[in-house]
């Protein structure tokens, strides 16, 4: 691993998160945050990819509109749908 030089608010912030014990050594931090951005920029991908295809859908017409008892309908359905998977262990 090649050695990085942080700035100076970062550089502490790293040796703070060291020294409180949060992680062993500064590689390791370095290699989580890495880890993190990784996973922060594939759910990015992921989130413009779904708003992509959903937009795709909407200038096809495929969407259902609703009013607000229909939302309301929809809402106590979904919540009786959690309900019954807690109950299930699911």
């Amino acid at each position: 691993m090649s050695v990085l030089t942080l700035p100076p608010d970062l550089g502490q912030f790293v040796q703070e998160q060291v020294a409180a014990g949060r992680y062993q050594t500064e590689q390791e931090l370095v290699v989580d945050a890495v880890r993190v951005l990784r996973e922060l920029q594939a759910r990015q991908q992921q989130f413009h990819e779904d708003v992509r295809l959903g937009m795709e859908q909407l200038g096809r017409g495929e969407f259902i509109e609703y009013d607000d008892a229909g939302l309301r309908g929809l809402f106590d359905e979904l919540r009786l749908r959690v309900e019954n998977r807690r109950a299930q262990g699911r």
